[in-house]
């Protein structure tokens, strides 16, 4: 008897798993330009430090590494926080001035929000 398929029906049985899936991990890259690219390595190989931006093809940098099946350990952040940032920048009297300077600006209507 002669069975007809249509054209990339796949199999017509299902079939068993000979092999289980690899832990994988999620790294998310943060390019120059203001945008992330997340890749999904596998959970023992060693991400890069840089990634090209497939975008606008400048290097991005490493922002954070994550487990994606849950089973491993998430690895440590390694960018610093928007506070830590500022933070290394200028004292904590400069950022207050900073916010009495900004808010007193918009209080004043010189500038929008967003």
């Amino acid at each position: 008897m002669i069975r007809a398929i249509r054209a990339g029906g796949g199999p017509q049985y299902s079939q068993p798993a000979t092999e289980t899936p690899v832990a994988r991990r999620a790294v998310m890259f943060v390019c120059p330009r203001g945008h992330d690219v997340e890749l999904i390595f596998a959970a023992d190989a060693e991400a890069p430090d840089a990634w090209e931006c497939p975008k606008h093809g400048v290097p991005s940098r490493v922002w954070y590494s994550d487990s994606v099946d849950g089973d491993a350990p998430a690895v440590a952040r390694t960018g610093k926080s928007h506070w830590e940032q500022l933070c290394s920048r200028r004292s904590q009297p400069e950022l207050e001035q900073l916010l009495a300077e900004r808010l007193s600006e918009l209080r004043a209507g010189r500038v929008s929000v967003g």
